[in-house]
């Protein structure tokens, strides 16, 4: 039986997985630096300093989903950093007839840039999407048992104050609860309501991958790659938790999204 969930698993995600990133432009810059890390700009305006390696797309069926729109930043990070990236941001998300396109142009930035890029983090906020990307639909979730409604698919959005619980639940169940609490300045927190909002079972809350917040996610990319990502996103759609990304794919789809 487990075999048959994690074939049926591959199999999806094979099908989601099936659009082709293309390099649409590609500047021909080289470097021998090894890449440590790969960041989201924060000011997508100003890349005048930083060494301009390509763009890429992915065009497709995005099943009006904000996870596929990350499963597919995901496999654009693949690419990236093949071709020796270190940073990205959004050139241009479209959808039109149900056809999605994704659209980021990567960069060389180096570690002093990356060092800058980083004090300028967005702070202190709490970012909740919705499961839909279409504006015709509504999202919801509770925010310390009181239920919070809001269009889909434009987020949710906290300034967390100091030493305040924030219990982000996506149903009225208290074991839904996702603690956040800033006790300093920090990054800010980005979540996506997952699919079904159904406590299941016949599976126990501690077992939810979801419970693993970005942790979880970053380790699925880097074990499964895109793939891997998607059965994450999947086997977290079920028990009780809403599902935190890593920072860089939240500040991306808030730039999508806002």
């Amino acid at each position: 039986m487990k075999k048959s969930i994690w074939l049926l698993c591959l199999l999806s995600f094979k099908f989601f997985y099936g659009q082709k990133v293309e390099i649409l432009n590609k500047s021909g810059f080289e470097h021998n630096y090894a890449i440590k890390h790969f960041n989201y700009i924060e000011e997508i305006n100003d890349t005048s300093n930083l060494k301009y390696i390509a763009t890429l797309q992915i065009k497709g069926k995005a099943y009006c989903y904000t996870g596929t729109v990350v499963r597919w930043a995901v496999k654009m990070q693949e690419i990236a950093q093949k071709l020796n990236a270190d940073a990205f941001c959004l050139k241009e998300y479209t959808e039109k007839d149900s056809i999605a396109t994704l659209t980021i142009n990567i960069y060389f930035a180096g570690d002093y840039y990356l060092k800058m890029n980083s004090r300028k983090i967005n702070k202190n906020g709490i970012y909740v999407f919705g499961t839909s990307t279409k504006y015709t639909d509504t999202a919801d979730f509770y925010l310390n048992g009181i239920k919070q409604i809001f269009n889909s698919p434009k987020t949710f959005n906290i300034s967390a104050v100091l030493n305040t619980d924030y219990n982000l639940g996506v149903n009225k169940d208290k074991i839904t609860n996702l603690l956040v609490k800033y006790k300093s300045e920090k990054k800010s927190r980005y979540f996506i309501l997952p699919k079904s909002k159904a406590n299941t079972a016949n599976l126990k809350a501690m077992k939810n991958p979801a419970n693993k917040g970005s942790a979880g996610l970053a380790a699925a990319a880097a074990v499964g790659g895109p793939i891997g990502v998607g059965v994450y996103l999947m086997m977290s759609s079920g028990p009780n938790r809403v599902i935190e990304l890593p920072y860089r794919y939240g500040r991306f789809l808030y730039d999508i999204f806002k």
